[in-house]
């Protein structure tokens, strides 16, 4: 159980700990010097605030102790105006250090006069009850402070892991769009290459069908001997049919290329959005909602750009064959009649 007297004798410690150190630094070290002030402020503050939370108003309810109350009090208002003047003192001049050494001056010649003249006072004065009541509230107050500290420091430990989290997402999310981008026109011309080969299915078949419809036409004109009048309307018609279905393939490959090159800018573009969405985002439930968005958009960007697709190459396979196969039906029924 710790006493009232080792309370006060050891309380120091950690402050000349501090001070030793940061006189030891250069002009050159400024931002170890920033670092240890900030520690020695912070000790030197938390000292003088447990004292006059739970030492001196005991102490003030005896006569005799006031003066050496009020003395302390002025040791620690005098000790205070020097770390607010160091705290705006550049760390890395000549002044700095020599107010240091003034502030460890001061500090120094309060502790003695506490060990010299405040401890005796306090242990005639005051009841082994009250001292180590003064004990427990400046124990648990110390406590208090330990605790807030080490939350703090996990906080910011939990803090900056999320960031590196966070910007680790980032470049990935980054590196797919890339990926995509870079993929983008291999996709492309995957797909006009696909919808190349479906007009040019339909140019063959078409071609097949001419060709048979031909050589139906010709047998019959053959049979029925009405040789040379149908035989001529029917090349020429013939001829004219294919001319049709070649245009009209050139046409539908055009578009089906222009479109697809328009499906690969879209994917694009919003891929692009998506990733500066993820960048603008401050918070993990804001960051996990822009990727959740991210995908989606693109799982609805294939499913239509599939659609889309199907549907145009059965649009180009339709007006590549319809123009012949209205040819054959008129030659069927020609030769029918």
């Amino acid at each position: 159980m710790t006493t009232i007297r080792q309370l006060i004798q050891s309380s120091p410690a950690r402050a000349n700990e501090l001070f030793a150190k940061l006189v030891d630094t250069s002009a050159n070290a400024g931002k170890m010097r920033e670092r240890l002030f900030g520690e020695l402020k912070e000790e030197l503050e938390l000292l003088a605030s447990l004292e006059e939370q739970h030492l001196f108003p005991i102490l003030r309810k005896h006569k005799d102790l006031k003066d050496l109350v009020r003395e302390a009090l002025n040791d620690n208002r005098a000790t205070k105006k020097l770390l607010t003047e160091l705290d705006h003192t550049p760390k890395d001049s000549e002044e700095f250090a020599s107010r240091v050494g003034e502030l460890r001056r001061v500090f120094q010649q309060h502790v003695r006069d506490e060990k010299k003249e405040l401890l005796p006072a306090v242990l005639k004065a005051l009841t082994d009850e009250e001292a180590q009541a003064v004990v427990e509230r400046v124990e648990a107050g110390k406590a208090e402070v330990d605790e807030a500290k080490r939350l703090e420091a996990e906080q910011r430990r939990s803090e900056a892991q999320q960031e590196r989290e966070n910007a680790e997402k980032i470049q990935h999310a980054a590196a797919a769009v890339v990926n995509t981008a870079s993929a983008a026109p291999r996709t492309a011309q995957a797909m006009a290459q696909t919808a190349q080969e479906v007009v040019q299915k339909g140019i063959t078949a078409a071609s097949d069908m001419a060709q048979g419809t031909t050589e139906q036409v010709a047998q019959v004109v053959g049979l029925v001997r009405q040789g040379n009048e149908m035989l001529t309307e029917s090349a020429a018609q013939n001829v004219r049919a294919l001319t049709q279905s070649g245009s009209v393939a050139v046409r539908t490959l055009q578009d089906l290329s222009s479109e697809c090159v328009e499906m690969a800018q879209e994917r694009f573009q919003k891929n692009l959005d998506g990733v500066n969405a993820l960048a603008r985002c401050g918070t993990p439930l804001e960051l996990m909602t822009a990727q959740s968005s991210l995908v989606r958009q693109n799982l609805e960007l294939t499913m239509t750009n599939s659609r889309r697709l199907a549907e145009l190459s059965a649009l180009a396979f339709e007006q590549v064959t319809e123009p012949l196969a209205a040819r054959a039906d008129r030659a069927g029924a020609h030769a029918g009649s």
